[in-house]
């Protein structure tokens, strides 16, 4: 060894400290205690992805810490120098990470760095992994594949399989291994790990976007039904509210918002039992259970508006030929239009459904791999 070089000893917490978020604890008010008590705790979507990212840090910091220098199978001092020198830049991407996971609020950009980050980490892990713990960790990356929903998902599968046979000659006697085969087993491995995350990436980003446009939809929702109610005094025949039991505000336009009110709650209530109609128990995961909430948010929504608009028209006399003009007849249309909400969550559900990008990702030619005689891991033209 020359004399300026330094073994690296990632045991010594001077070159990963033990992250914040262990000790981090989220200040509640009595209001924020208040609202958890009577809706339930509810964990955001956002703060789950982050969780998840926070385990992924967790899980890489202790493949490196184990691989280096103990485990690494490495056989002489170049090789030691060469893998230290990955695991020093793996180093400067994990404090990265960590110092963006370490943010009490991070966005959504945040969060797609830092997870394209933990992704760069996972593929350079690949070239200090010692056969050995290669194979083994094959049968993850297996697994991995299966949970995809990808076209290109077999392509990915048979070239994990071709792996795997090339490691389980050795019969854990990998002296014999060149350094070529090395790097070549490796480099199919990255590509195996880049095509996982970068499916798996995508999939989180769709449905981010879906909640998303959930909740923007839900404040819109809001925020237009509020404005139907405003203006339903100056829409609608006023003076067919005061048959209902609202006359007894006298004013006009006291009596007509009371009655919008009214249909308004009606309407949603006839949404709320459509959705509990097709409420089903099955396995998910959060990021769908935090949509199909939002859409049973929007079941309500969706039912006021469906039962105001037809109230509106049947205050003209519009439907006096289908529907006779009585009290009753009123509060009924007002909670049967509410079901009708099931046409706009399905049209919601056919666009996302639309709406989702097809997989792209290609395998990487196997020829292409550019092979360096170190060990260490190669440039990636382009990146």
């Amino acid at each position: 060894m020359t004399e300026d070089y330094h073994p690296l000893n990632l045991k010594d917490n001077q070159h990963l400290k033990f992250p914040k978020w262990y000790e981090e604890g989220a200040p509640e008010t009595k209001l924020d205690g208040f609202w958890k008590r009577l809706f339930g705790k509810r964990t955001r979507y956002e703060d789950y992805s982050i969780a998840q990212l926070r385990s992924i840090y967790m899980d890489l910091e202790g493949d490196l810490r184990t691989l280096i220098p103990e485990y690494s199978g490495i056989s002489n001092d170049e090789e030691r120098k060469n893998a230290e020198e990955i695991g020093r830049y793996i180093v400067n991407l994990l404090n990265a990470t960590k110092g963006m996971l370490e943010s009490q609020k991070l966005g959504k950009r945040q969060m797609i760095i830092a997870s394209s980050l933990l992704q760069e980490i996972e593929e350079c892990i690949v070239w200090i992994t010692p056969p050995s713990l290669a194979l083994a960790h094959a049968n993850d990356l297996s697994s991995r594949l299966a949970q995809l929903d990808s076209p290109n998902k077999g392509t990915y599968q048979e070239m994990l399989s071709k792996c795997k046979k090339f490691l389980e000659k050795f019969n854990d006697n990998y002296g014999g291994m060149s350094r070529n085969e090395t790097e070549n087993y490796r480099a199919r491995l990255e590509e195996i790990i880049r095509f996982i995350n970068t499916e798996s990436l995508r999939e989180r980003i769709n449905t981010g976007l879906q909640i998303e446009r959930l909740r923007t939809l839900k404040f819109w929702g809001i925020a237009l039904l509020s404005l139907f109610i405003l203006v339903f005094p100056y829409i609608s025949n006023n003076s067919q509210w005061f048959k209902f039991p609202a006359n007894i505000f006298v004013h006009p336009i006291s009596v007509a918002y009371v009655s919008a009110i009214s249909f308004c709650v009606i309407g949603g209530i006839g949404g709320f039992l459509s959705g509990l109609l097709q409420v089903r128990g099955s396995k998910t995961n959060l990021g769908d259970y935090e949509i199909s909430v939002l859409l049973f948010q929007l079941r309500p929504i969706f039912g006021a508006f469906a039962a105001l608009v037809l109230i509106t028209i049947m205050s003209w006399g519009l439907l006096d030929d289908l529907i006779t003009q009585r009290e009753g007849s009123y509060i009924l249309i007002a909670f049967v239009s509410g079901f009708s909400e099931r046409y706009f969550i399905n049209l919601l559900k056919l666009n996302g459904e639309e709406s989702a990008p097809d997989a792209t990702a290609k395998p990487a030619e196997e020829n292409g791999q550019i092979q360096q005689g170190d060990g260490s891991k190669p440039d990636r033209a382009g990146e």
